[in-house]
């Protein structure tokens, strides 16, 4: 009886992991960021995608994409944000595609580099500094006339529900005190989903094991 119970309760975990898994992106009222490191590139002025970040405390460190950049962040800087989806959102559409070849497995340093570059200019068109340290401006323009097409036929892609924006809040009227105004983020809010699939994988596999052990007996 008491392997039976066991054999229960691992094929519940089981569900339970793989459902997590399965949930599409919950936007949340509110969630706070810090910045804890990045992937060390640099390109121009700053750091180039990934930013890590702990998002509302959590130990498991969450790759985002700045797309702001006139907003100078610096490590240990924290901030509330409001997680928004992509979906419904002409410019998002346009950031999320951006953002997907730059998280695309296999994604050259080169390929990084041009998509966060597209990203700022996205948001920020006509910042000067931004323009003239554009390291290949015929493939910063490149990206953004491809994402302009994709955002155009691809009004219900299921690229969007992928990622979110991570908007930042004022407080009182004013952005909270730190390096410089909090950044615009893209990405995933959901850290190491492959972990879930592991875990609640290996659940199944012990539960199944058990069972049949269970019958053989």
């Amino acid at each position: 009886m008491s392997q039976f119970r066991a054999c229960t309760t691992l094929f519940i975990g089981a569900f339970f992991f793989l459902l997590m898994w399965n949930l599409p992106n919950v936007y949340a009222d509110s969630v706070t960021v810090t910045l804890e490191s990045t992937g060390g590139v640099i390109s121009g002025p700053g750091y180039v995608y990934p930013y890590y970040f702990s998002v509302s405390g959590s130990s498991i460190l969450t790759p985002l994409m700045c797309i702001s950049f006139n907003n100078d962040i610096g490590f240990g800087e924290t901030w509330t944000a409001t997680t928004q989806p992509i979906q419904g959102n002409l410019q998002y559409e346009e950031a999320a595609y951006i953002f997907s070849l730059a998280n695309a497995p296999g994604a050259t340093e080169t390929e990084i580099i041009n998509a966060q570059w597209a990203n700022w200019e996205l948001f920020d068109p006509d910042d000067p500094i931004l323009l003239s340290q554009e390291l290949s401006q015929s493939d910063v323009a490149s990206l953004l006339s491809q994402a302009v097409l994709f955002a155009k036929d691809n009004p219900n892609s299921s690229l969007y529900s992928q990622y979110s924006v991570f908007a930042p809040e004022e407080v009182n009227g004013s952005w909270p005190t730190g390096y410089g105004e909090p950044q615009f983020l893209i990405g995933d809010p959901v850290p190491e989903p492959g972990s879930f699939i592991l875990f609640g994988s290996g659940l199944l596999s012990l539960a199944c094991f058990l069972c049949r052990r269970r019958r053989s007996a």
